[in-house]
């Protein structure tokens, strides 16, 4: 497993809205995402996004012009940084 994470950070009215926007796109949300979530300590907010493998982000990223959390984060008016560092434990 993998996690991409997409790091900004928000006033608390931007992340509010980023968690709706995470929340009413989660129908559409690519299938190998096993989870996504938002952890916010005023002013820093980082989306997570936990995929199954890193051979799944990374084909995802080779066919995605804009990864999602990015588009998300844009939506909220800030440009995030993105990293995927290896998950070694999921409960």
């Amino acid at each position: 497993m993998v996690a991409a994470l997409f790091e900004a950070e928000l006033s608390d009215e931007q992340a509010r809205e980023l968690a709706r926007l995470m929340d009413e796109g989660r129908p559409t949300r690519p299938e190998p995402v096993v989870v996504a979530t938002l952890l916010y300590e005023a002013p820093r907010a980082t989306l997570i996004a936990l995929w199954r493998s890193r051979e799944e982000l990374d084909a995802y990223l080779a066919t995605t012009e804009v990864p999602r959390g990015r588009e998300l984060m844009r939506k909220v008016g800030v440009e995030p940084t993105m990293r995927v560092v290896d998950v070694l434990e999921h409960a």
